[in-house]
């Protein structure tokens, strides 16, 4: 998962996600809270990678026909709604750590197909949820693929993140109508 930048939804956190190794898989899977940081994962190689690109370009998919009011692709329908109705992850347990604070971890170690299924489930929930589905947009940064749920004041956010996309549409601007001599417009 990008730092810097709130999708509001884990399902919309790895429909960006490159996915190159199993190590890019475990941090977005700490970091998008599916499992607590200090969550073994002993299985977790390079045969998860499959599964979960699947599982991304489905959501990238289904989230892309919401946007644009086009029709889902049943298979990638399909493919999600098997995927949600695999088990789930082990449950959450709260324990005290030696200086007494509560944590988060897991009942036992989850497996590739649970954490899929948590994804999965995320997906059908923002979907199927009325409320939800009017918050979704997409960035409007030139070349960025990123969706996120608006939940700003007044809904009027328009980049995924206004440190790196806002913050280069500002640029062009300020550039646009402050031009210098010397330097090449756009």
């Amino acid at each position: 998962m990008t730092a810097g930048w709130d999708s509001g939804r884990v399902c919309l956190d790895l429909a960006v996600e490159a996915l190159d190794s199993p190590e890019a898989l475990a941090g977005f899977l700490r970091t998008s809270g599916l499992v607590p940081p200090a969550t073994r994962l002993r299985t977790l190689d390079t045969r998860w990678l499959g599964p979960f690109r699947e599982l991304r370009d489905c959501v990238a998919d289904l989230v892309a026909a919401q946007l644009e009011g086009r029709p889902v692709r049943p298979a990638a329908l399909e493919l999600l709604n098997a995927l949600a109705a695999a088990s789930a992850p082990p449950a959450p347990r709260a324990v005290r750590t030696r200086s007494g604070a509560l944590v988060r971890t897991l009942s036992g170690e989850p497996d590739c197909r649970a954490l899929l299924a948590a994804v999965a489930r995320d997906a059908v929930e923002l979907l199927t949820d009325p409320a939800a589905r009017v918050l979704l947009r997409r960035c409007e940064g030139p070349g960025c693929r990123r969706c996120y749920l608006d939940t700003s004041r007044g809904r009027r956010r328009r980049w995924c993140s206004s440190a790196a996309c806002g913050n280069r549409a500002r640029v062009a601007r300020h550039r646009a109508a402050h031009p210098r001599p010397g330097r090449r417009q756009a």
